[in-house]
């Protein structure tokens, strides 16, 4: 697909002084196995269940899955359920319409690098029947974020996420015991942790290793200039494009289609990629080898997408007939 455009994606976000929490945190990381894959016999009964609460989901105009969320007394609220960022951002709007109380000004990582940003305390957020108490969240214009507000990893951890496009909707549910799986169709694969975010270790891009972060806040994916290099895709031969980010702030890609994507067992085929050393990557420690974040648009190939936060587990379910 062509992009005449800029290309809007959400911020990654960390903590105050990202990079250094970033490096603490991988030295307290024991060592975990290798990313493992194999075929099931069907979707976790957990994700199943009749008492799992389902929500249905809309689409922002860049085809990212959007849900219904109340704060405080507010609401409805449209927000982007944004696996690759680590906070839960709220739109300056929505934060003036409800006047929440302002804390403390905090260092993010967004798409351009580190900035500033303003945070407001957020006293309540309701996902369904799930109830997020004392955020601390923060803010950036609607236009930026392209929606209300953003869901991240603080808001999702410890749950079990079910991503129904088929059905346009998500299931929700607590995290309990490892899941089985229960079918020929589903793939299953397992990730590390690190600053929050389930990477996978051992996927290929071209027969390329590379280091991969599911990020449903994002419409396409986006490759490091290391995975570039070693898919030997020059920037002359590619399309040139702009990523924008919450900030409002721009950084410059290559844009270009790379060969097959595999994670674990998981094929998602010929992917298009734009190449930028965007901050997270730094942040994360993925800047010197191949990283990708990995958008709905590859998401999308398969009919359901299931993550399972505490068991580091990611279950992708293959269409009819594959």
């Amino acid at each position: 697909m062509a992009y005449s455009g800029p290309m809007t994606c959400p911020a990654m976000l960390l903590p105050l002084c990202a990079s250094l929490f970033a490096s603490q945190l991988a030295v307290a990381i024991p060592v975990e196995p290798e990313t493992e894959a194999y075929i099931a016999d069907a979707m976790p009964e957990q994700f199943l269940d009749p008492d799992a609460e389902q929500i249905a989901i809309a689409q922002d105009q860049v085809e990212r899955m959007t849900v219904a969320v109340s704060i405080a007394e507010g609401g409805p609220y449209d927000f982007i359920i944004d696996t690759g960022s680590q906070r839960t951002i709220l739109s300056r709007e929505v934060a003036g319409a409800l006047a929440l109380d302002l804390e403390d000004e905090v260092k993010i990582v967004s798409l351009a690098g580190t900035t500033v940003v303003q945070t407001v305390y957020v006293p309540s957020l309701t996902l369904g029947k799930r109830s997020y108490d004392s955020l601390v969240s923060p803010i950036f214009r609607s236009a930026n974020l392209g929606a209300d507000g953003v869901l991240g990893l603080d808001s999702l951890q410890g749950q079990r996420i079910l991503f129904d496009f088929v059905g346009k909707q998500i299931s929700v549910g607590d995290t309990g015991e490892k899941l089985r799986s229960r079918s020929l169709r589903e793939i299953v694969v397992t990730a590390r942790r690190r600053s929050g975010q389930l990477i996978f270790t051992n996927a290929t891009i071209a027969g390329v290793r590379t280091s991969v972060i599911i990020d449903t806040g994002g419409e396409l994916s986006i490759g490091n200039k290391a995975l570039q290099k070693r898919l030997r895709l020059k920037s002359s031969a590619l399309q040139q494009t702009s990523l924008l980010d919450v900030t409002g702030r721009s950084v410059a890609a290559d844009y270009g289609v790379a060969e097959e994507l595999l994670i674990g067992r998981a094929r998602f085929g010929v992917i298009p990629i734009a190449f930028a050393d965007i901050a997270p990557f730094k942040a994360l420690k993925l800047d010197k080898k191949p990283a990708l974040f990995l958008g709905m648009d590859a998401l999308r190939k398969f009919d359901r997408v299931a993550i399972d936060f505490a068991n580091r587990t990611i279950y992708f379910l293959l269409p009819e007939g594959v």
